[in-house]
C-alpha cells in the first residue's frame, strides 16, 4: 500500500533519526534543472506513471521511458537522474497535499476538529486515487528511495487522527482500520459508483471506527442517506 500506517519504532522499521525529508509539489530535486520546461516534465511523469501501471516499477526501465517519449536516455537524465527521482516527483503532489493537511491538523483538539481532519484525508485520497491505485498494486515501489522519504511524513498523521500523542495498540488499530476503510472505498471504487456517495460513505465509516460524531445535517452523512433513497 502506498500509504503505509507505520509508527516509529515498529518491527521492521527504523525510528526517525533526524529531520523528516520534505517531498513537495513542484520543488526542485536532484536532476531537475531550473531551465527544464514544466510541460516536458509533466509529460515525462505522465508517461512514467503509465508504464509503471502497465509493467510495475521494478520492470520499467529509464530506457523504456525515454523510448516512449522519443527521447535519448541523456535527454531524460537532463530532467531526472534516476528512476527513484521520477517516483519521488510522481508522488510529490500527493505528499505536498498530505503535508498541508498535517500542518492544519497540528491544532486539532476536539472530536469535531478530528472529524474535519478525516474529511480532509478523504478528499486527499479521492484526489489522488488513480496514483494510489497504481502504486498500491506494485510491491516493488516499497523498496524505492523515492517512496521511503514519504513514510515519515505519513507517520505524523496517525496520532492526529487518534487524538493522542502516545498511542496504545487499540488506538493504532482504530486508525489503521479507519484508513483502510477510506483507501478501500475510494481506491477500489467502480466506474458506475456515484463518487459523492463513495466519499460520504468512506468518511462515515472512518468516523465510526474512530468513535467520532456524525456529520452535521447537510454534510456527507446526509449525502449518503440521499444515495440510499433519502433520509428518514
Amino acid at each position: 500500500m502506498v500509504w503505509s500506517v507505520i509508527e516509529p519504532g515498529e518491527k521492521g522499521q527504523d525510528p526517525d533519526t533526524g529531520p523528516e525529508p520534505h517531498v513537495g509539489h513542484g520543488q526542485p530535486h536532484a536532476g531537475h534543472t531550473p531551465h527544464a520546461g514544466d510541460q516536458t516534465r509533466a509529460r515525462i511523469l505522465s508517461v512514467a506513471l503509465e508504464l509503471i501501471a502497465d509493467h510495475g516499477f521494478a520492470a520499467t526501465s529509464t530506457r523504456e521511458i525515454a523510448e516512449r517519449l522519443g527521447f535519448t536516455k541523456a535527454a531524460l537524465y537532463y530532467h531526472f537522474r534516476t528512476k527513484d527521482d521520477l517516483l519521488a516527483a510522481i508522488v510529490g503532489p500527493a505528499m505536498a497535499d498530505l503535508e498541508a493537511l498535517i500542518e492544519r491538523g497540528r491544532a486539532v483538539r476536539t472530536p469535531e476538529e478530528r472529524r474535519d481532519l478525516v474529511k480532509g484525508y478523504v478528499d486527499l485520497v479521492a484526489t489522488h486515487a488513480d496514483l494510489i491505485r497504481v502504486l498500491a498494486s506494485d510491491p516493488s515501489v516499497k523498496e524505492s528511495a523515492g517512496l521511503h522519504a514519504a513514510l515519515p511524513v505519513f507517520r505524523r498523521l496517525v496520532p492526529l487522527l487518534a487524538g493522542a500523542d502516545e498511542l496504545d495498540t487499540a488506538q493504532r488499530t482504530r486508525v489503521r482500520a479507519a484508513l483502510t476503510a477510506v483507501h478501500g472505498a475510494l481506491v477500489q471504487a467502480q466506474p458506475a459508483d456515484d463518487p459523492e456517495i463513495v466519499r460520504a460513505t468512506a468518511f462515515e465509516a472512518a468516523c465510526a471506527v474512530l468513535g467520532l460524531p456524525a456529520e452535521d445535517a447537510g454534510g456527507p452523512a446526509e449525502v449518503a442517506a440521499v444515495g440510499k433513497g433519502g433520509p428518514g
